[in-house]
């Protein structure tokens, strides 16, 4: 039961909503598909709720439907209030932007011409723009360099930074946080989850819709959790514990013991590197952007086939950056990257895949989902079942699918027959613990039936911890000066 915060009307309340999608197929036939059904919720002053659900669950579409920017076919049941006055279209249109604000799931929704401090002062409607954007960098973590930087040269955490200051620095009553924080490493984590509880003492609502239970329980005073579009239960944060033996329902209780640090899989067999085993080797390779100090020097690391290598350190060390680097999409200025000791051959079919951290970026937005996996020839495979991709998911554009359905079809077409050695960077960032477990057990099984050869890059240690062979600190070896 849903305890009340104050007399007050709440800032959001949600009754009996539900959600759902008119589509046409072949002959005309009117089909609807609901996505949301029956929810019930309350935010109110000063509070934060989580909506936690495996991706694909509904969460987003949630967000969409408060700040009133659904498409033309969804269809809207049941009542949403902002402060006891019913959201029609009009008022969402008045207070979108302003009394409601939303943080976005992509970081594709920063303008990419604009510098990052002026989006961010764009956002504050004070005198003293300049002040507080610097104020809220510095508290968030950011260096005050990166007001000056555009969106493309920042990583994903520190985009997924800016995002999140916008909001805080807005006259915004009530915020709508998607999936904020995936990608951050724990002090920015901290930091984040710091300012939010700031703004919520301040007197702000605020809804974090996130896969991640225990991002959630840092921050949230309840959590609501979604499973097909379906409210299942609602706990105090202090229920999740021990192995959940004060939840209800059974899906609560799967994601919170499929955490890396609960339950999750067995993990990995040690590993006996053979002499004539396969390896990949990054040779003393350095990069810079232009006019930028080097982001890494001198770096070597070496990843053996049927070896997992973990990597982890803080957002913004150039992690990313010398992941796209071993695979070739960037040009070192120095070193070298070998595989069994010869420099590799950039064409056909490529035996290194990289898994990117964001998958939105990382798949043409032009082609229907049949046609990604048809490229790699993964279509037909029984791979893609065990990744969870539906049949239907085949015919939609990206845009259709959320971000951790679009991130299985990416590892997906990489685990061709070719693949020798992956790189995965973030990998599971964008999905649930459930979700995330099963992706990795997959993995860490054709590890080890085909010899394959994985570098992953996580700030999750727990994680690494449990599929790794040996864990890197990626800081220790970048040697920046």
């Amino acid at each position: 039961m849903e305890k009340q915060v104050n007399s007050q009307p709440p800032i959001l309340q949600v009754e009996n909503f539900s959600l759902s999608f008119l589509a046409y197929k072949k002959g005309l036939i009117e089909t609807k598909t609901e996505v949301i059904k029956r929810l019930d919720m309350t935010i109110h002053k000063g509070e934060i709720v989580a909506v936690v659900g495996a991706s694909g669950s509904g969460k987003s579409l949630l967000a969409n439907a408060i700040l009133g920017i659904l498409p033309e076919h969804a269809i809207c049941k049941g009542t949403l209030k902002f402060k006891g006055e019913i959201l029609n279209k009009a008022c969402q249109e008045k207070l979108r932007g302003k009394a409601i604000f939303l943080i976005p799931q992509s970081v594709k929704s920063l303008d990419p011409l604009m510098k990052t401090g002026k989006q961010v002062r764009d956002a504050i409607h004070s005198k003293n723009k300049k002040e507080l954007q610097q104020e809220i960098f510095k508290n968030i973590g950011l260096p005050k360099e990166t007001e000056e930087k555009y969106p493309f040269e920042l990583s994903g955490g520190m985009a997924r930074r800016i995002l999140a200051a916008t909001a805080m620095v807005s006259p915004a009553e009530l915020i709508v946080a998607d999936e904020p924080t995936p990608g951050l490493d724990p002090k920015v984590l901290k930091e984040t989850t710091i300012q939010m509880k700031k703004l919520a003492k301040a007197g702000k609502g605020i809804m974090f819709i996130t896969h991640d239970i225990e991002s959630a329980l840092e921050i949230a005073d309840r959590v609501v959790v979604f499973h097909e579009g379906e409210t299942i239960e609602v706990a105090d944060a202090e229920a999740f514990t021990g192995k959940g033996e004060q939840l209800n329902h059974p899906y609560t209780k799967a994601l919170w013991n499929a955490l890396p640090g609960n339950e999750f899989f067995k993990g990995k067999d040690n590993l006996e590197i053979e002499e004539d085993d396969e390896k990949l080797e990054v040779k003393g390779i350095s990069f810079k952007y232009r006019n930028q100090p080097f982001l890494f020097k001198n770096l070597h690391v070496t990843v053996h086939s049927g070896e997992i290598v973990g990597i982890h350190g803080y957002s913004g060390s150039g992690k990313t950056t010398m992941a796209q680097v071993i695979a070739g999409y960037l040009k070192p200025d120095e070193g070298d990257i070998l595989l069994n000791g010869n420099k590799i051959k950039r064409s056909g079919k490529q035996t290194i895949q990289y898994i990117w951290q964001h998958p939105e970026k990382a798949i043409n937005p032009r082609w229907r989902m049949r046609k990604v996996l048809e490229e790699s020839g993964m279509e037909k495979s029984p791979i893609t079942r065990e990744l969870g991709i539906k049949n239907e998911w085949l015919s939609r554009w990206p845009s259709e699918l959320s971000g951790g359905e679009l991130q299985r079809f990416c590892i997906a077409r990489v685990l061709h027959d070719e693949t020798r050695f992956l790189i995965a960077d973030e990998m599971t960032t964008m999905l649930d613990a459930v979700t995330q477990a099963k992706l990795w057990e997959i993995i860490v099984r054709l590890v080890k039936e085909r010899n394959i050869g994985v570098l992953a890059i996580s700030h999750d240690h727990k994680l690494l911890k449990r599929i790794s062979d040996r864990i890197i600190n990626f800081n220790e070896i970048s040697h920046k000066k």
